[in-house]
């Protein structure tokens, strides 16, 4: 299935299906590749009953769309997989709470998901070979910038460019390496770090 980058929702009875934390745990998922009930069931260490339930609200809710069927042992496997990357609610939409709570839940499975990431990376991922940081083969940071919102919303243009130029690197060539970049971007009320210690 070719999933859209984004999906725009219209509804709010979509954008209610989309805010349920379980939901939300479950798209992480669905977004990445398919799964059956059972296999989201043991992922989230749920019942298979539960998770079938919302799996049939966000299939009729047109989030997630039926991609495969396969017998196996006398089972019928349905595999799911989300309609599109991202999910972003129509402007009419933007007002109600649960835009809100959805994009936060979100923010917090994009950081569940890396934190996976991170503990099943392999050993190598986290070898020094410098003391210098622009020599590694990794990068944690964390920052904080008083900004307009005119700069803030240039520099995430900017950021987005920049990773969508990593998409157009050469296929064929045989040196590449798998990386995960992820990365999350608020406004916050109260600085973590002393500006005094930069």
């Amino acid at each position: 299935m070719n999933q859209k980058p984004i999906l725009i929702i219209e509804t709010y009875d979509q954008l209610k299906a989309i805010s349920d934390p379980l939901r939300t745990k479950m798209l992480i998922f669905l977004v990445e590749q398919p799964h059956t009930g059972h296999m989201l069931a043991n992922e989230l260490n749920l019942s298979r009953a539960k998770i079938l339930y919302h799996l049939r609200e966000l299939e009729k809710h047109g989030i997630i769309k039926l991609v495969k069927k396969e017998e196996r042992g006398g089972n019928i496997l349905k595999y799911y997989q989300a309609v599109a990357r991202g999910f972003i609610p129509a402007d009419h939409l933007l007002s109600y709470v649960e835009s809100k709570e959805a994009t936060r839940q979100s923010f917090l499975e994009v950081i569940n998901r890396a934190k996976t990431r991170v503990l099943t990376a392999p050993e190598q991922s986290f070898e020094l070979n410098s003391s210098n940081v622009e020599e590694w083969l990794n990068m944690s940071i964390q920052r904080e910038f008083s900004l307009s919102k005119e700069r803030f919303l240039e520099f995430t243009r900017q950021y987005r460019d920049l990773l969508d130029s990593l998409l157009d690197e050469d296929s064929h060539d045989k040196n590449k390496e798998l990386y995960y970049i992820m990365t999350t971007a608020f406004q916050v009320e109260e600085p973590l770090f002393n500006k005094n210690n930069k």
